[in-house]
């Protein structure tokens, strides 16, 4: 665990200079609250941490919002992203994955499925258990 006192608090829009490299910081909960990615447009690197990656993504927690996962889903797919850096499991994932599970999240959504307790809905190589 963190012991130290942190020296900046990062917000949604900041820029992180790692000195010729800019990232953006993207709010995008629905895996938890204060979720966030990390955009480098330069390169059209997208560093997704817990929101998106192969495997079965865990959406059930109370601290979960299945509908904020959609609309930071919808904020994503919108970038021109040619590689996605996710957290867990394989680096080997396209960017084209973020269309799908957007375009799942949407589905659920219309058949009034996006909510805690709907159940595990597979896709193949990713699944959302809510």
């Amino acid at each position: 665990m963190f012991q130290g006192t942190p020296t900046k608090v990062l917000k949604d829009g900041d820029k992180i200079d790692l000195g010729g490299r800019t990232i953006e910081v993207l709010h995008t909960p629905g895996h938890s609250p204060g979720h966030m990615c990390f955009w480098e447009p330069a390169k059209g690197y997208l560093f997704t941490g817990d929101l998106v990656y192969k495997d079965t993504l865990f959406a059930y927690y109370p601290s979960t919002d299945p509908t904020a996962y959609l609309d930071s889903l919808e904020r994503i797919a919108a970038l021109p992203v040619k590689k996605v850096f996710p957290a867990h499991h394989s680096l080997e994932i396209e960017p084209e994955i973020i269309i799908r599970m957007r375009n799942a999240f949407r589905e659920l959504k219309d058949k009034n499925m996006l909510h805690h307790g709907s159940g595990t809905f597979d896709y193949g190589d990713w699944a959302v258990w809510l």
